[in-house]
């Protein structure tokens, strides 16, 4: 049943979109509670808004997307920067992606082909050893050919392959294996899977059998607690799935939202390990030998916990050796420990952080222990390292933003490097007796006409003598004219570094005479671990605060002139931007969010989300000091009807699972009934079937036309 006012609305908007003068919005039934926890009570305004799934609520959604549909297509400008865009962001040739590798000398990889114009996954294995490669799956031979490989995984013989299935609107995937000898599916489908999400898929050592986290089979389908890591023996066509690592079972103990992450690495690989994957920096780690899971011993052990400092990345067994990454005095070190006598309180230190030089991302091989370090996480160092601490800088062509690895094997020496910056797609390269080799296997194509952009790294002073990195991007000879546009986002949330990464769209967009600023504000981990935690919890104020200060930075230093500075954020990053604009709204123009949180003190009492994230990150409303957090840093409770917001546009995904879509669409129906002229779009684009994904074509597109148009229009 269509909302009474839907068949109206949609002829008066437009009319009145195709003038650009005012919008209509629908009078929006707001059910308003007071919420009171420590004697301290905060008003939950549309309440409604939260049971999304009410007819009422389907209804507002559906309109609140045809307003925001109407204003993108009846403009046929944006039609024109879309076409654009798909130029640039299509230009790929022989574009493979997804590269994995065996421990038998096969790389593997993603690469589309057509059928018509029908875009189809082609899955390709290709040997090192005398190059030549194969189709082993197409996509559209799964089933009735509407599922896409949305995660796959070679056993390390490359004898075969697990598949996970997916396909739109179904929360769940299915893994299948493949015998790559034949290119056919043996066995039945697992199901109640998602391994993209989480934990991927693992081989063990002897390639009979894969382990994963399983969710439970439940009517709602779409629950992701209580998860547990599980096995199939691939030998079976049964493939029954068999727990290995399940809470209240073998004296294990942990929250239902929390997943248990699975690890083996190798055909060699002496232990399995399993993570306790949570929203924090720490998470327990618990280990069996080898031996014991294929004996079915599985006499867990813990291996180190919160206090040990290790950090969530992953650990790397090698020979006995556990290398990894931990915080000790705040300081981040890379260590390892033998894993016959483990000692995580006295571990060999190989790495240790310092200042702006930050340990980042590592990877062991039989050649010796390569690690990157960022600089105020916008610039990357390429290491070498053995045990005994003595290490070299490996030289890198190009300056490089941020630097992964791809590798066989710890008991192999093949490892790649991919280099990438604000400017070019990323570049790989194998390393070879410590010197770079381009790769040109998934070799994605070049843009010479961004080859004049630059980046700038300034550091801004904050509200309490911080200094906060803000990196530019800029064409080289920039020079700022009144028609200079600027989009500023950060994010400042659980330790991540906004890193360099290369997007088409938003390179043209600075190619045109604009810049695209990103503030490293603290809740991130630019500099450190110590960055981190001065924006979280009762420090968030921080995160917006520096936010604050590089926008006025860029007002007051000739970068943009005031009117024609736009914010972005995206997911968690929505806090600190919507509480920025909260703040001095008349700092921008223009604000913008994919997918943003807005409303988080609201999220322990939505049925069916994980609200671990906050809980770690931000605060629970159950503690009193964590209440108050809360109930500063939420910009819903914070909104003000008194102020002038600027035109804002949020895109949500109606079947995300970690932001409620009701956090964007409060704010949308706060501004929309706020204001008494509409000469302002506050938009809502639901994606009905999305859930907490960014699509990088449509969704940049979209956000920039709406940057642009409307810092262009005159109030």
């Amino acid at each position: 049943m269509k909302h009474p006012y839907f068949s109206l609305l949609i002829i008066v908007f437009l009319y009145n979109c195709e003038k650009q003068k005012t919008f209509d919005y629908p009078e929006t039934n707001n059910i308003v509670e007071s919420i009171t926890n420590f004697d301290i009570t905060y008003t939950n305004n549309f309440s409604n808004l939260e049971n999304f799934k009410s007819e009422e609520s389907k209804n507002w959604f559906t309109i609140q997307d045809s307003i925001a549909e109407q204003y993108f297509l009846n403009n046929p400008k944006y039609g024109e920067l879309k076409e654009h865009h798909e130029s640039l962001y299509y230009r790929e040739y022989d574009y493979a992606y997804d590269l994995k590798y065996d421990e038998n000398s096969n790389v593997y990889f993603l690469t589309y082909i057509y059928e018509g114009d029908n875009p189809i996954l082609n899955l390709i294995k290709k040997s090192t050893l005398t190059n030549t490669e194969k189709s082993i799956y197409k996509s559209i031979n799964y089933k009735d050919g509407t599922y896409d490989i949305e995660y796959y995984k070679p056993s390390y013989d490359g004898s075969k392959l697990a598949l996970a299935f997916g396909k739109e609107d179904v929360f769940f995937n299915e893994i299948v294996i493949l015998d790559t000898s034949t290119g056919k599916i043996v066995g039945n489908p697992i199901l109640n899977t998602k391994p993209n999400k989480a934990g991927g898929i693992i081989w063990s050592p002897d390639n009979e059998s894969i382990l994963f986290i399983k969710y439970p089979d439940l009517n709602n389908e779409n629950s992701d607690r209580n998860s547990y890591t599980a096995y199939v023996n691939t030998n079976s066509n049964e493939h029954k799935t068999i727990p290995i690592f399940k809470n209240k079972s073998n004296n294990l103990n942990f929250s239902e939202e929390y997943y248990p992450v699975p690890v083996f690495r190798s055909e060699q690989s002496n232990y399995l390990f399993t993570y306790i994957g949570n929203a924090s920096n720490h998470w327990d780690c618990y280990y069996i030998t080898a031996d014991d899971f294929f004996s079915n011993n599985l006499n867990w052990k813990l291996l180190f916990q919160e206090q040990d400092q290790v950090l969530y990345d992953y650990g790397i067994e090698k020979d006995h050796k556990y290398y990894y990454k931990r915080i000790n005095n705040n300081v981040l070190e890379l260590c390892y420990t033998n894993l016959k006598n483990p000692d995580f309180k006295n571990p060999i230190v190989i790495y240790k952080s310092s200042g702006g030089e930050q340990l980042q991302n590592f990877k062991v091989t039989s050649g010796g222990i390569y690690f990157s370090v960022s600089n105020n996480g916008v610039s990357e160092k390429l290491y070498k390292a053995n045990d005994d601490g003595f290490k070299k800088k490996i030289p890198l062509p190009k300056v490089t933003g941020e630097i992964s690895f791809d590798f066989r094997s710890p008991y192999q020496s093949d490892l790649w490097v991919n280099l990438s910056s604000w400017s070019a797609n990323p570049f790989r390269y194998k390393v070879q007796e410590d010197t770079l080799i381009l790769d040109k296997l998934g070799m994605l194509a070049e843009y010479p006409e961004f080859d004049n952009i630059v980046t700038e790294i300034i550091e801004v002073e904050s509200h309490d003598g911080e200094l906060v990195p803000l990196s530019i991007i800029k064409n080289k000879d920039f020079k700022k004219t009144n028609n200079t546009k600027a989009i500023i986002t950060a994010y400042g949330a659980y330790g991540f570094l906004e890193k360099p990464w290369f997007h088409p769209s938003i390179a043209d967009f600075v190619k045109s005479g604009n810049i695209y600023v990103t503030a490293h504000v603290r809740g991130g981990g630019e500099k450190g671990p110590d960055w981190h935690e001065q924006g979280m919890k009762s420090l968030k104020e921080n995160s917006w605060k520096d936010l604050i200060n590089c926008s006025e930075f860029l007002l007051q230093n000739s970068f943009v002139d005031k009117g024609n500075l736009a914010l972005n954020v995206n997911s968690a990053g929505g806090i600190a931007g919507a509480m920025a604009v909260n703040s001095r709204p008349d700092l921008y123009k223009v604000f913008t969010g994919f997918l943003p949180s807005l409303n988080p003190i609201r999220i322990e009492s939505m049925k069916d989300f994980d609200d671990s994230d906050n809980i770690f990150e931000f605060g629970t409303v159950k503690e009193e000091q964590s209440y108050k957090d809360l109930l500063k840093m939420d910009p819903v409770v914070n909104f003000s009807s008194g102020i002038k917001y600027p035109s804002t546009y949020i895109i949500i995904g109606f079947n995300d699972y970690l932001v409620p879509p009701s956090d964007g669409g409060k704010l949308i129906a706060l501004l929309q009934s706020s204001t008494e002229n509409h000469e302002k779009p506050y938009l809502l684009d639901v994606k009905i079937n999305a859930e907490h994904d960014i699509d990088w074509l449509e969704d940049y597109s979209r956000m920039l036309f709406f940057t642009i148009n409307e810092l262009d229009r005159e109030y």
